[in-house]
């Protein structure tokens, strides 16, 4: 007997219009529907309730799940739609995005195309390499990719649980149905803790995983295992769905990215969705709301709505430059009008009509040929990259081997000879395609992962011990200091983390999880440094563009007080504390600019008072503290009150802050030197 289906219900499908109003309303950013990102976690639940129902009754009826047939049908839902707005968005983002965001673009089109988007974007949330990256039109497919693994892994949990129940002797239908229930309930527990403590301890992944979601997909199961969880009064189960829906509908309004998220705080929209799912109010002024033409198009359309809408806020300004009121408005009718079209020209062609017939294996072959198709489009841009990547690594080798007395810092030097930004007709070195991916080898190995203090030992093993220790900006510095460190006999550790400086007290403007995730790695990093030998010189750069003491406290205090306690003890053992100051902030839109000034590279300035306009505490500390010194590069940026993009044929910045390896290797002279002049002299006040 073929299995059952549910019946339609108004109240399941008006969560789905309300959640993808929320959603769009928080991504046009019109202010009060801050939460609107809780329109997310409706989905979620209501996946859970509607698939768990599907797979229990067919377990119910035959005994088992029919896998080929249920990822069919879950393919013909959302592939086609999905494929067609991945297809369209990539045309539109390389006529409408800078070349500089080529590469990302690739990259998460073929993550949104595997539906691993969610995985991508937790890896990259948690490298500090990604500091300034700007949105793309496909990171909302993250959610998506949730959905799918949900889907994949699921029927296969609850197929387990039931076959291993069943091969027990005695064991009822009840029976294995309970073992399901207390299955999901396990699942649920699991994932709530592992939301709440990644949450707190990782917040930034933790937004992403499945494992910190699967719980939300738990409580709509729970409902469909437990339909009787209310009461069986009209009355009552009418109140409790109004909560539901009036909770849900506060969440929008008055959470705000803020707050840790999903953790503790996700239990609100999921909790009030799962009030409005068991509350199973069809009638009454509830129904009757729930059923109204508008609201039953908006949870018909709501699946394609959410996968243009995005590609629409982002790439639509691109086009059309219009005031606020207008932008939102022609967002929201361009965004309704695709998923319209999309849900008559594809969607109901593909589920309803005689595509809805193919066999599960003819259409599952038939998707995974179309998703083939699409990734051909970043394979073939990965390849031009690395091939461009070759080329950029060639010629700055050629060039700085053959001492070419105007590459790179060179033709800034004073007395130079050189144009600043170099000869036009030569280009620029790396291309802006590639700028991103300019970094030395030492990024990929040698990051501190967690809160470890791992150390990569680099230059000649035995030499004099120097040490590298801080944030990303100071780990850009790594490919002049190896160099520096092959030709003067020194035996260089690396000891990095992205977004943690080398202080014992955080006054920078992060979140509680991200001080308690730097000073962790602090305290690992002085536990190893108090075991080891003594080091000679220990080099150290921050990021200052973000820095903000507490409330109450003095900015350069705090970061004298914090820095001198992780010098001191390094000074007391005969260290030297060599302070490299923060680079120039350039901000977003360089490459843009470098590309749309293709003879005239010198056009993209920064000026010093914008470059610098946040204070370098690290140094202020530096010049305070008696044993450490300051070795300043800032002539090798800028020159006559600003700071070029491309100086000497090499492009400085490969994102809004951080430097390019290929300008970090022409400063090894000036670094050296720096380095030498600032050891002559006194340290400290």
């Amino acid at each position: 007997m073929p299995p059952q289906h549910a019946p339609f219900r108004t109240d399941v499908h008006a969560v789905r219009a309300v959640a993808v109003v929320l959603v769009l309303g928080y991504h046009l950013d019109l202010g009060w529907l801050r939460g609107g990102f809780v329109g997310v976690d409706a989905f979620f639940v209501v996946s859970g309730f509607l698939i768990t129902g599907q797979l229990v009754r067919q377990l119910r009826d035959t005994g088992h799940i029919d896998l080929p047939a249920f990822w069919a049908r879950r393919a013909r839902r959302l592939a086609p739609a999905a494929l067609l707005v991945l297809a369209a968005t990539a045309t539109a983002a390389v006529l409408l995005t800078p070349r500089e965001d080529w590469p990302t673009l690739g990259a998460q089109l073929a993550a949104s195309d595997l539906a691993v988007e969610n995985w991508a974007l937790a890896v990259s949330s948690t490298d500090y390499l990604a500091a300034g990256d700007p949105s793309t039109p496909f990171e909302h497919f993250w959610s998506l990719g949730v959905e799918e693994q949900f889907y994949l892994l699921w029927p296969l949990l609850l197929l387990t649980v039931w076959w291993a129940a069943r091969r027990r002797r005695g064991m009822t239908r009840g029976v294995r149905e309970r073992a399901v229930l207390v299955t999901v309930l396990v699942v649920i527990a699991a994932s709530l803790t592992c939301s709440v403590v990644l949450t707190a301890t990782d917040p930034a992944p933790a937004y992403f995983w499945p494992h910190t979601r699967a719980w939300e997909f738990g409580v709509g199961a729970l409902l469909a295992l437990a339909p009787g969880v209310l009461p069986g009064s009209p009355r009552v189960r009418a109140a409790l769905a109004t909560t539901g829906w009036l909770g849900l509908v506060a969440c929008g309004l008055l959470l705000t990215p803020a707050v840790p998220y999903p953790g503790t705080a996700a239990v609100l929209p999921v909790a009030a969705t799962a009030l409005v799912i068991a509350g199973r109010t069809e009638t009454g002024v509830l129904g009757r709301a729930t059923g109204l033409p508008p609201v039953r198009w908006l949870g018909r359309v709501s699946y394609p709505l959410y996968l243009w809408h995005w590609p629409v806020v982002l790439l639509l300004p691109g086009v059309l430059d219009l005031p606020t009121p207008a932008r939102v408005a022609v967002t929201v009718a361009l965004a309704a009008a695709l998923a319209h079209l999309t849900t008559v020209l594809v969607e109901r062609p593909v589920t309803t009509g005689r595509l809805a017939h193919l066999r599960p294996r003819v259409t599952l072959a038939v998707v995974a040929a179309a998703t083939a198709l699409v990734l051909v489009v970043p394979a073939v841009g990965w390849g031009a990259v690395t091939a461009q990547l070759r080329t950029d690594r060639a010629l700055a080798a050629e060039l700085s081997t053959d001492g070419d007395r105007c590459w790179g810092a060179a033709a800034i030097a004073p007395g130079s000879g050189c144009a600043v930004a170099g000869d036009p007709r030569h280009g620029t070195t790396p291309s802006t395609m590639t700028a991103a991916y300019d970094v030395d080898p030492t990024w990929d190995d040698c990051q501190a992962e967690a809160t470890d203090a791992r150390s990569c030992v680099v230059g000649v093993r035995g030499g004099t011990r120097v040490a590298l220790i801080g944030d990303s900006h100071a780990h850009q510095w790594s490919s002049a200091l190896i160099t520096l460190a092959e030709q003067r006999g020194w035996e260089l550790h690396l000891m990095v983390k992205g977004g943690c400086e080398f202080s014992h007290v955080r006054w920078s403007d992060v979140s509680a999880a991200d001080d308690r995730r730097c000073g962790a790695w602090n305290r690992a990093v002085d536990r190893s440094l108090a075991a080891s030998a003594p080091y000679s010189l220990v080099f150290t750069s921050s990021r200052s563009d973000l820095r903000g003491a507490p409330v109450g406290t003095d900015p350069v205090r705090s970061a004298l007080d914090g820095y001198r306690a992780s010098w001191q003890p390094l000074i007391d053992r005969g260290a030297r504390i060599v302070a490299i100051p923060d680079t120039p902030a350039a901000g977003s839109g360089v490459q843009h600019c470098v590309d749309t000034h293709p003879g005239d590279p010198g056009a993209c300035r920064i000026s010093t008072d914008r470059a610098f306009a946040a204070g370098d505490r690290l140094v202020a500390a530096a010049r305070a503290t008696p044993g450490a010194v300051v070795a300043d590069l800032t002539p090798s940026f800028c020159t006559d009150g600003t700071c070029p993009a491309v100086i000497g044929n090499v492009l400085v910045y490969r994102d809004s802050q951080h430097l390019t390896r290929t300008y970090v290797t022409t400063l090894v002279g000036a670094l050296g030197r720096r380095t030498d002049a600032a050891l002559r002299d006194p340290p400290g006040p």
